[in-house]
């Protein structure tokens, strides 16, 4: 059924849930006295409430406008949309059960959420197989440090054969967890330098927005690379995660702790937000240490590092 979904399907779904969205959106939020009287349902206080519902699919329909144009890139959106689906016909489909709402209204509202399910699911399995930038063949890890320089113009080969090299590859910048391990790593530099280690941290933006992201967690400049096209993720064979890996029950958990309760929020989207991270341990060339992560909510350790 995969093969359904081409690109130009792909974007006629979403051209077309965007002017659904946007129709019944701006009808809630201008009419919503007008739109729940044809369903039954008599509006006698709450009139904000439903603009406000109504202007949220408005925007919601903008969003799939925007994703049309490449739902590769902007998946982040549909997934956001088949969350919202999801929820709106469990919450529909409940009150459809227990008569809680006037039946045609429930069924109304029911079917507006179910009916972009699986065209949503679709779409982002579509997204997570995409090979955008992907080389045919991966350069090989010891052939890239040779010439892949860190922001401090030092090559990882030569800097390697000077110091244990601590490489510390993050998701995206603005990922919660990506800002949380940065955060944490600051704060034992004095642990990990006892360890006679030095930290290099593989990125996916540009040097510019690297030097101006980790100025916010270090006092001084640290090692950093710029990886755009992932050559050396994909030359350490650190993978793409899971829709479940990057947005199971445990990453919401997380990000409740890690996103909001310690302040670390979420940011622009740069660079395959699909990608997992790892920490290796580089000495004269040679991989000493290797830690994949298996989730987006995976935490760097210390202690889980051998003695060097």
């Amino acid at each position: 059924m995969k093969k359904f979904f081409t690109v130009d399907v792909n974007q006629k779904i979403l051209r077309t849930s965007a002017i659904y969205g946007l129709f019944w959106g701006l009808v809630v939020a201008l009419f919503p006295q007008g739109f729940l009287r044809l369903f039954g349902v008599e509006l006698i206080s709450g009139v904000e409430f439903w603009q406000l519902l109504g202007m949220g699919a408005a925007v919601m329909g903008v969003g799939y406008f925007i994703a049309s144009f490449d739902s590769d890139r902007y998946w982040p959106i549909v997934m956001v949309g088949l969350l919202s689906s999801f929820l709106g016909t469990f919450v529909f489909a409940k009150a459809l059960i227990t008569h809680t709402l006037p039946v045609p209204f429930s069924l109304f509202m029911l079917l507006s959420h179910a009916i972009w399910l699986l065209p949503f699911y679709y779409i982002l399995l579509c997204a997570y197989d995409s090979e955008i930038a992907e080389d045919s063949e991966p350069k090989k890890f010891s052939e890239l440090i040779k010439y892949v320089r860190t922001s401090q113009n030092i090559s990882l080969l030569e800097l390697s054969r000077n110091h244990n090299v601590l490489l510390v590859f993050v998701r995206h910048f603005g990922c919660t967890f990506c800002r949380e391990t940065v955060a944490e790593m600051s704060k034992i530099e004095s642990a990990i330098n006892q360890r006679h280690l030095t930290p290099v941290f593989v990125h996916m933006s540009d040097l510019d927005f690297g030097n101006e992201f980790f100025a916010r967690y270090y006092q001084h400049p640290v090692h950093h690379v710029s990886d755009p096209g992932r050559a050396l993720y994909k030359s350490l064979n650190l993978k793409r995660g899971s829709l479940y890996q990057l947005f199971g029950p445990m990453t919401w958990i997380r990000y409740i702790y890690a996103g909001i309760l310690k302040g670390h929020g979420v940011g622009r989207l740069e660079g395959d937000g699909m990608q997992l991270g790892g920490v290796f341990v580089l000495s004269q060339g040679q991989i000493l240490f290797e830690e994949k992560a298996k989730s987006a909510t995976h935490m760097f350790h210390l202690d889980t590092l051998p003695k060097f």
